[in-house]
């Protein structure tokens, strides 16, 4: 009876063991998902978990809710709350969406990158946005060779086009009314929200929407919100100002102050306005001394 009770209770006592130990290890392995951001794209972050090689570097300003950096494993500074209609915003300086273009200053030899401010989106598919499509997918990106063919024949045209001829509207990527507000009382327009790429349930119960907002102006402003619109339709196919809101993003502005100083640092530099300075700076020739 002794030897059955020793063996009995030694038994406990190993379970016992085993059971902590691997609450012990799952619960390593559930905080090892929390905020692992920076051990994955910066360089401190990585030199404390002794990662060696490549690593893609994280060009965007970032405003998210505390779900959201749950989930996705995201730093906490940059948790804000007061973001709503979204569950994220990832804000960049794109130069390789719109490609090179060339002739400017008159001059046909002048070449450039055509500089894109991009805003991506992460929304609850709870928000049923106005979808202006079945399709799950699309994107402007990539889109290099194709801007590049001109058909001989009249007849000869894209297949995209005929997504205007079905609708009998203008044809825009996922959504068709989108715009930018700001002000008190939204009372001020700043643009539209021009969509270069969306995925409709990117993650489970997450949209996806990346498009272009006006450079330098946009970082500018507070109070900024994205509305997204019930579109109506005049008999040419284009919106009307008689269209209704559908869903609207509101964009803390502690997020809107990092753009602006992400803008000084990153637009300016490459911003049109200084390249046109520039060359003025080497072509004006100094005034001759009397």
């Amino acid at each position: 009876f002794k030897t059955y009770t020793k063996a009995f209770v030694t038994g406990v006592l190993v379970f016992g063991l085993l059971g902590i130990t691997n609450t012990s290890i799952a619960i390593a392995n559930q905080n090892s998902t929390i905020d692992n951001y920076n051990e994955r794209y910066t360089p401190q972050g990585r030199k404390q978990a002794g990662k060696r090689g490549t690593y893609k570097k994280d060009i965007h300003v970032w405003v998210y809710t505390s779900a959201f950096a749950k989930r996705f494993g995201m730093p906490q500074q940059w948790i804000d709350d007061d973001l709503k209609g979204a569950e994220a915003l990832a804000y960049r300086l794109d130069l390789d969406v719109y490609g090179i273009k060339c002739g400017y200053f008159s001059d046909v030899e002048s070449c450039r990158p055509s500089t894109a401010c991009v805003l991506d989106m992460y929304i609850d598919d709870k928000a049923n946005l106005p979808w202006n499509t079945k399709t799950r997918f699309d994107t402007y990106y990539g889109r290099k060779s194709k801007e590049l063919l001109w058909s001989q024949n009249k007849n000869d045209k894209p297949e995209y086009l005929k997504y205007r001829t079905k609708r009998g509207q203008q044809y825009k990527l996922g959504l068709d009314s989108t715009g930018v507000v700001y002000g008190e009382n939204d009372k001020w327009g700043l643009g539209t929200y021009d969509i270069l790429e969306y995925d409709r349930d990117i993650y489970k119960n997450l949209d996806y929407l990346s498009g272009s907002v006006i450079c330098h102006s946009f970082g500018e402003e507070r109070d900024v919100k994205i509305n997204i619109d019930n579109p109506v339709f005049r008999k040419d196919g284009s919106v009307s100002m008689k269209s209704t809101l559908a869903h609207q993003i509101k964009i803390p502005n502690s997020f809107m102050g990092r753009i602006e100083v992400y803008d000084k640092a990153q637009y300016e530099p490459n911003s049109l306005f200084k390249a046109l300075r520039d060359r003025l700076s080497t072509t004006t020739k100094p005034k001759s001394s009397e």
